[in-house]
């Protein structure tokens, strides 16, 4: 089967055709190539054209210094170098070996060649086999022969260090070297063995783990076919464990057949797989170094390992893992436990001893303490090898406050991966003894994993018990899991009098320079919206908490989201944003989707309070997506309500009430503090659609949802201006002026001009005429200054709108295009429309953008884009700006359309020509998205 061949068959095709003499091909490369296959094609092409072929094959093994040999297939000369098969179609029976040694090889050529009229075929199959005197003879050989009327086509594997094979090189005037399979090779290949379409990702998997090594690739297929497994998906996870037997049988009979040491070393090579050193493998193996070292120079001379910059190794994963198939299971665990023992005394890192830890052999209390030290490392930078050396630990005998330990450990860091499986191994570690820290520790991390699962009660009461227990014996832990508890009320539930009267109790000092602060300060800052605080102080208690970041250690139930939130909304969403992105590196660190989920969703409602469209609505997505991977819930979480809201603003509601009722959040919802927003995010959605009263429905459900929690506040949700908006279009007056009246009043006493200037625009929209003009130019004022461009683009809009349908239209039309300016620069497309119809009816006639250039860039457009200039890929720039890829893209979509350019090699240029170009009138920092 010479499938993916197809060019090189057609160079032999060519060199038969053309009858030309002289002609000495030689075809190169690795190992299972497929060398040998073409060769054959060669001579059989020739054959039937009616040349006469000789064929000769090289049975020394290695080069002459090697002093090994392997048993010969033909009749082999004193020199040991080749046998000659004569074959001619009129000879009219089965080639037949004849003569040895070069001398024979000669003779029987000139023989032919002096008697034959038709053209001579010489085939060489295996060159680098033949020792340096027999390459020599060759190069002679083909010298003599020159001029004479033979085509000669040889087979080689490189080899290192083989200056005879080096001087043979010259002698062949055309080369072909083989190159592994592609994926449509592979892909071919599948589909004639099966018969059928291979999946991709089975294709994929299969190059992947063959190299794309025609015969291993082959060889496999044949295996699927024979087993009846169809190359799909599921065969792709597993590829590995379809590799079948012949492939290690025919490695290790070849290494075999050059010494036992040469054997055994590839035995090692093959079952610890990663980079194996030469101290590595003289250890495990028992040999000397000097022996290893010549060991595997014989296994490369052979083409049975390669070389590579980490050293030495098999051409495929699948001949690795066929090879250490072969060996006994009691043999590959006791190579690994030397191994491990070695690296371990070696001072190894943890990436290096971890695959040979977890096969290794048990019973050793080294192994225990090693196991355990190694998840420790790799905590931070791998959790799924932290999660596999724990449970590897638990299978060896422990004590019982150990193994509590290590389920306790186990659970945190399943935790990364599968809130349902942390759940069990954390219940585990709770039933048994654990110190009081750990225990705390323990239940602040199971109920956050509950809570992650929408089990809201059974963490709940994983908190109480624990904080109860603690009480007695820990104080400190007791106040930190109350803590936990308390926020959990909050936000689970309609936290009841007893709740509230603890919250009120609670004091800063009551943790001063412990660890508690940070979570109690967040608990503090959220009281300050609760009870009539002020919005300086909560700004101080967020301060506070997130001194050490969005992710301190020990907050399993992500108490410090309710600092980035309490900090937004006492007027500094930029800051918020800033503390966000500070936790960068150790959210990556941390590999944990559930945090993951959890900062995607903070930074989409910060970006949502700032007016960020394109972002809210990327990062609430990438939540979304994080907190399936966990395998946690999202009903407890406000990223599938802050995706829906983005929508909305970007003129897609209809696609919003899909994504709500996709998830299950069109009906009836929880009492949780994340379906606040999603009451009020779906208001949003039926009012876009045209649905008035359900709308106004959501936004009172919203409000009486809010109120009985305590967090009724504009600060947090303005759910009073958007229902009086709605009463004023159902022509219920009073209505709309009660709760634009509470809202101002509740907005001035928080004191924020964002909540101030939201007020304002709905109570200028509601109130019209005159009156109307100076409360949104009062809520235009407000805004200018703060870091909401959406909400700032909405009420120049409603300005803009009232001034010219008083008459005034001259006046109206920088308010206009300034919305348009601005809505375009934070994605509000809905703003953006709005504002040019209204602009195209008062009489302007703007162009398809506001501005154009540099200054037309947002903030994270201009990012995206300084940084796509500097030569950065979009999977570099989405990794350094934490945001999904099609986020990058967007931006650079939109940066392009703005710059007047086509592509990425123009962003230079068109950065340089407009560097400095006045940003948008008002807005001195430029708009913020």
């Amino acid at each position: 089967m010479l499938t993916g061949r197809e060019k090189e068959l057609s160079v032999l095709t060519e060199l038969t055709s053309s009858s030309t003499s002289g002609s000495h091909l030689l075809i190169r490369g690795e190992r299972g190539l497929g060398k040998s296959e073409l060769l054959r094609a060669f001579t059989s092409q020739a054959t039937a054209r009616g040349w006469h072929v000789l064929t000769a094959a090289a049975d020394s093994f290695g080069n002459a210094d090697s002093g090994s040999a392997r048993p010969a297939a033909s009749a082999v000369s004193e020199n040991g170098v080749v046998g000659v098969t004569d074959r001619h179609p009129a000879a009219g029976a089965a080639p037949s070996a004849t003569g040895a040694g070069f001398e024979e090889l000669v003779r029987t050529a000139e023989s032919v060649l002096s008697g034959q009229a038709s053209p001579v075929a010489l085939a060489l199959d295996d060159i680098h086999r033949a020792d340096d005197a027999a390459l020599r003879g060759l190069g002679r050989l083909l010298r003599r022969l020159q001029r004479r009327p033979l085509v000669v086509v040889a087979t080689l594997t490189p080899c290192l260090g083989r200056l005879a094979v080096g001087d043979l090189l010259p002698c062949f005037e055309h080369q072909l070297t083989l190159a592994p399979l592609t994926l449509d090779d592979v892909r071919a290949v599948a589909q004639e063995v099966s018969g059928g379409d291979p999946a991709p990702a089975f294709v994929r998997a299969c190059r992947a783990a063959t190299g794309g090594i025609p015969s291993v690739v082959q060889e496999l297929l044949r295996a699927l076919r024979a087993s009846g497994t169809s190359p799909d998906e599921t065969a792709a996870a597993q590829i590995l464990r379809h590799v079948p037997r012949s492939v290690g049988r025919g490695v290790m009979a070849e290494a075999t057949s050059c010494g036992a040491d040469v054997a055994r070393t590839a035995v090692a090579m093959a079952v610890l797989a990663a980079n194996s050193s030469p101290a590595l493998l003289s250890h495990v193996t028992g040999l000397r170094e000097t022996a290893v070292e010549d060991a595997v120079h014989t296994l490369v001379g052979a083409g049975i390992v390669l070389e590579s910059p980490n050293g030495p190794r098999f051409p495929a994963a699948a001949v690795t893992a066929a090879v250490a198939n072969e060996v006994p299971p009691s043999v590959r665990r006791d190579l690994h436990s030397r191994a491990a023992r070695f690296l371990l005394d070696t001072g190894a890192s943890w990436d290096a001893l971890t695959p040979h830890l977890l096969q290794c052999r048990g019973g050793s209390e080294w192994i225990v303490d090693a196991l355990l030290r190694t998840a420790e490392a790799a905590t931070e930078h791998d959790s799924d090898s932290a999660v596999a050396c724990l449970r590897r630990a638990l299978h060896e005998p422990l004590q019982d406050d150990v193994r509590a330990s290590v389920l306790v450990s186990l659970g945190e860091a399943e935790l990364n991966r599968c809130a349902r499986t942390a759940v069990n191994s954390l219940r585990s570690g709770l039933q048994l003894d654990l110190p009081p820290d750990a225990q705390g520790r323990a239940a602040r991390c199971l109920a956050g994993a509950l809570f992650a699962l929408d089990r809201y009660q059974e963490g709940a009461e994983v908190l109480q018990d624990a904080a109860r227990a603690l009480w007695q014996v820990h104080p400190a832990q007791a106040l930190r899991t109350e803590v936990d508890l308390v926020y959990a009320q909050i936000t689970f539930g309609s936290p009841g009098p007893s709740v509230m009267h603890r919250l009120r109790q609670l004091t800063a000092s009551d943790t001063a320079g412990t660890e508690t602060a940070p979570s109690l300060a967040a608990l503090l800052a959220l009281r300050e919206i609760m009870g009539g605080g002020t919005s300086r102080q909560a700004l101080a208690h967020a301060r506070h908490a997130l001194a050490q970041g969005v992710l301190p250690e020990d907050d399993g139930a992500f108490v410090s989201g309710g600092a980035v939130l309490a900090m937004a909304a006492a007027g500094r969403p930029e800051l918020a944003l800033s503390c966000l992105d500070s936790s960068r590196e150790r959210l990556r660190r941390s590999g944990s989707k559930l945090a993951h989920g959890h900062v995607h969703t903070l930074r989409a409602a910060v970006h949502h309070r700032l007016g960020n469209i394109g972002e809210c609505l990327g990062d609430a997505r990438s939540a979304v997506e994080a907190l399936r991977g966990a395998g946690a819930g999202t009903r407890s979480n406000h990223s599938v309500a802050l995706w829906a809201d983005a929508l909305v603003d970007q003129g897609e509601p209809q696609r919003a009430a899909e994504v709500l009722e996709l998830h299950g959040l069109s009906g009836r919802l929880s009492q949780r503090w994340a379906d606040d927003f999603t009451a009020f995010a779906r208001g949003r959605v039926r009012l876009a659609l045209g649905q008035l009263r359900p709308a106004l429905a959501d936004f009172l459900d919203c409000g009486e949802r809010a109120c009985a929690r305590g967090l009724g506040s504009p600060a947090v949700l303005p759910w009073r201006s958007e229902a009086a908006l709605v009463h004023s279009r159902l022509g219920e007056v009073r209505q709309a002026d009660e709760l634009i009246d509470e809202e101002l009043e509740l907005a001035h006493a928080w004191g924020v001009p964002e909540t101030i200037g939201s007020a304002l625009r709905a109570a200028g929209v509601i109130t019209g005429g005159t009156a109307g003009i100076d409360l949104l130019g009062r809520a235009v004022a407000a805004l200018e200054a703060t870091a909401s461009r959406a909400a700032y683009a909405r009420a120049l809009l409603d300005l803009g709108a009232l001034v010219w349908r008083q008459g005034d239209p001259g006046r109206a039309h920088p308010h206009l295009q300034q919305a348009l300016a601005v809505a375009q620069h934070c994605g509000a497309a809905v703003v953006a429309e709005r504002a040019r119809d209204e602009l195209r009816l008062s009489g302007f006639r703007p162009g398809p953008e506001a501005l154009r250039g540099a200054a037309a860039l947002s903030k994270a457009e201009g990012r995206v884009a300084r940084m796509a200039a500097e030569g950065m890929t979009n999977k570099a720039i989405a990794a350094e700006l934490f945001v999904e890829l099609r986020t990058v893209e967007m931006h650079l979509s939109r940066s392009y359309r703005k710059l007047g350019i086509t592509g990425r090699a123009c962003l230079a240029d068109a950065l340089a020509q407009t560097h400095g170009s006045a940003a948008v009138p008002g807005d001195g920092s430029g708009p913020a998205s």
